[in-house]
C-alpha cells in the first residue's frame, strides 16, 4: 500500500466516523422529538363554584347643612303681611234697652298694618330624630285709629317646632314625617281707648296656611336632595375590578352589587348618616385581571339589618404560569453544582423549559426540557421528561402538599432516556420541586394575605372609598383546575363604603 492510499483510507474512515456520529445525533433528536411529543392529557378549565354574597355597610353622609337649607329655602322669611284699611278696631259699645241693644259708641276704624318674619332655623338631632326650631316676631300696627289716635303697635313672639324622622323611599329619596307646630310665647294684641284687642286670632288665620305649604315644600326639597344620585353613584361605581397588589403576584378585587338595602339614619355630629348596606360579590382573583361586571340599574331599596361584616370570597388561584417560574428557578438553582444521581454519580444538569398544567384526576402534569452529562458519558442527553403530582391540604390549613411524583407512565420511550428519568427520580430533585411548589403557594398566599389586608385599608371605588379589615380566615381544600391551582378561602371582617369626594 502506497502512504497516497493510505492517508485516503485514513482519511475515509474518519469521515465515516463523523457520518456515524451525525447520525447519532440525529437519532438521539428525533428520540427528543418523540418524548416531547407524548404529554399527559391536558384537563379543561371548570366553572369556580359561585361565592357567596358579602354586606358592607355603606354610611352615606349628607350634611345637615343641606337639611339646613332645604328647610330655610321652604319656609319664606317674610310669613305674611297685613295691610288692611278701613278695618274694624274698635267695635261699638252696646248696651241692653228694652230688649234690645243700643250702640252707646261708634265703631273705631282704623288702618292695620303688619308682618311676620322668621329668624335663624337651627336644626339638631339625636338617633333618628330631627328636631327644628324656628323663631317667628310679629309686629302690627293700627293708624288712624278714629281719625285721633295716630297709631298703636303691638308685638308677638312665637316659637315654631318640627319633629322629623327622616327615611328613604325605595326609589332612594329622603323623606320624613313632618308636623310642624308654634306656640306664642307672646300673643299679639294692642290697648285701644282702654280696651284691649286681641290679635291671635288673626295672626293665626294668616300663619297656619303658611306652615301648612311650608311643609309641603320641605318634603319636596328634601326628595329633591342628592341622596339618591350618590347612591345611584356608588351601585354604578360598585361594579368594579381594582388592583389591589400590582405584582408578586397581581391581585384583584371583583365587586358585582346585587341589592341595596337601609340599616337606618342617625344623625352623627354635623351629618345625617344613611345607613345603607350593600349586598355585593366580593371576590379576589391572583393573577391575570378578571372581567369587569355589567352594571344593572339600581333596585328597589328595601329595609336591611344594619351591616359592618364584610364575608370576602378569596378566589386564591395560582395560575401555572407563575408556577413554572417558581419551579424553573429552584430547579435552577440545585443545578448549580450538579446533581448526585445513583448509579451515574454526580451529573451535570442543565433544566431548560419547565411546563405545568392539569391532567386528569385531579393531578399536576409537569413536563422538564434538560439536558444531563454524566461523569463518565461524552456527550450529553437531552429530552423532556413528563412527570405527574398530586397537590392537597390539610383541612382548614393554606400549606399545599405536593406528593406522589412520579414519572408519567403513559409514555414507555422514557426507557431511552435513562439518565434524565434517573435525574428526576432523585430525592434531591423531588424534594425541591415538592417544596417550590408548596413554599410558593404557603408564603406568596402569607404575603397575600397581609398584602390584602392592607390594600383593603383603602380601596378607592368612584368617588366612594372602601375601608376593611379581615379578622377570620377559613381555607377550603386546594384543587387542580385546568385554569390553575385553585384554594377557596373564606375571609370574615369588617368593611364600609365612605363618600370620599370633598363636600
Amino acid at each position: 500500500m502506497t502512504r497516497r492510499r493510505a492517508l485516503w483510507l485514513v482519511a475515509g474512515l474518519g469521515f465515516a466516523a463523523l457520518v456515524v456520529a451525525a447520525l447519532i445525533w440525529v437519532m438521539l433528536s428525533r428520540v427528543v422529538s418523540a418524548v416531547a411529543g407524548q404529554a399527559p392529557p391536558r384537563a379543561a378549565p371548570i366553572p369556580l363554584p359561585p361565592p357567596a354574597s358579602s354586606s358592607i355597610a355603606l354610611p352615606v353622609r349628607l350634611p345637615m347643612a343641606l337639611l339646613q337649607k332645604a328647610v330655610e329655602d321652604a319656609v319664606p322669611t317674610i310669613l305674611w303681611a297685613i295691610n288692611e284699611p278701613d278695618r274694624v278696631c274698635v267695635p261699638a259699645a252696646r248696651v241692653k234697652l228694652f230688649k234690645s241693644r243700643v250702640k252707646v259708641t261708634p265703631d273705631i276704624r282704623c288702618r292695620l298694618v303688619g308682618t311676620a318674619v322668621r329668624g335663624p332655623i337651627r336644626i339638631t338631632g339625636e338617633g333618628n330624630r330631627l328636631r327644628l326650631v324656628m323663631p317667628i316676631s310679629a309686629e302690627i300696627v293700627a293708624r288712624d285709629i278714629g281719625g285721633i289716635i295716630a297709631h298703636e303697635t303691638a308685638t308677638a313672639t312665637a316659637v315654631v317646632t318640627a319633629d322629623l324622622r327622616p327615611t328613604l323611599s325605595t326609589t332612594g329619596q329622603l323623606t320624613a314625617q313632618i308636623g310642624l307646630a308654634y306656640d306664642w310665647q307672646e300673643e299679639p294684641g294692642i290697648t285701644l281707648l282702654g280696651q284691649h284687642i286681641r290679635l291671635t286670632e288673626k295672626a293665626d288665620a294668616k300663619l297656619a296656611p303658611v306652615l301648612a305649604k311650608a311643609e309641603k315644600d320641605l318634603a319636596r326639597r328634601l326628595v329633591a336632595l342628592p341622596v339618591r344620585r350618590q347612591l345611584e353613584t356608588l351601585w354604578r361605581s360598585g361594579f368594579t375590578v381594582e388592583s389591589i397588589n400590582q405584582r408578586n403576584p397581581p391581585t384583584w378585587l371583583r365587586l358585582t352589587p346585587l341589592e341595596l338595602g337601609l340599616g337606618g339614619i342617625v344623625v352623627e355630629g354635623k351629618d345625617l348618616r344613611i345607613d345603607a348596606v350593600l349586598k355585593a360579590v366580593a371576590e379576589v382573583h391572583v393573577g391575570a385581571a378578571p372581567t369587569r361586571p355589567q352594571p344593572t340599574p339600581l333596585p328597589p331599596i328595601n329595609r336591611a339589618e344594619p351591616a359592618s361584616g364584610l364575608r370576602l370570597d378569596l378566589t386564591v388561584l395560582s395560575d401555572y404560569a407563575t408556577l413554572e417560574k417558581v419551579t424553573a428557578k429552584a430547579l435552577a438553582k440545585l443545578a448549580g453544582g450538579g446533581i448526585e444521581v445513583p448509579k451515574y454519580g454526580r451529573v451535570r444538569v442543565r433544566f431548560r423549559r419547565t411546563i405545568l398544567y392539569a391532567t386528569r384526576n385531579g393531578r399536576l402534569a409537569l413536563g422538564f426540557d434538560l439536558s444531563a452529562k454524566g461523569p463518565r458519558q461524552l456527550i450529553n442527553t437531552r429530552g423532556r421528561v413528563w412527570l405527574t403530582a398530586r397537590a392537597d391540604t390539610l383541612p382548614g390549613s393554606e400549606h399545599v402538599l405536593i406528593s406522589d411524583v412520579r414519572v408519567f407512565t403513559g409514555n414507555a420511550r422514557h426507557q431511552q432516556l435513562p439518565l434524565l428519568v434517573a435525574v428526576m427520580q432523585t430525592e434531591t430533585v423531588r424534594a425541591t420541586l415538592e417544596a417550590a411548589l408548596a413554599q410558593d403557594f404557603t408564603d406568596d398566599y402569607a404575603k397575600l394575605m397581609t398584602r390584602i389586608d392592607k390594600a383593603l385599608l383603602a380601596v378607592p371605588i368612584g368617588d366612594f372609598r372602601l375601608s376593611a379589615q379581615l379578622s377570620r380566615v377559613h381555607h377550603g381544600k386546594v384543587v387542580v383546575l385546568g385554569q390553575g391551582l385553585y384554594m377557596p378561602v373564606i375571609a370574615n371582617g369588617s368593611a364600609r363604603l365612605d363618600y370620599a369626594r370633598p363636600r
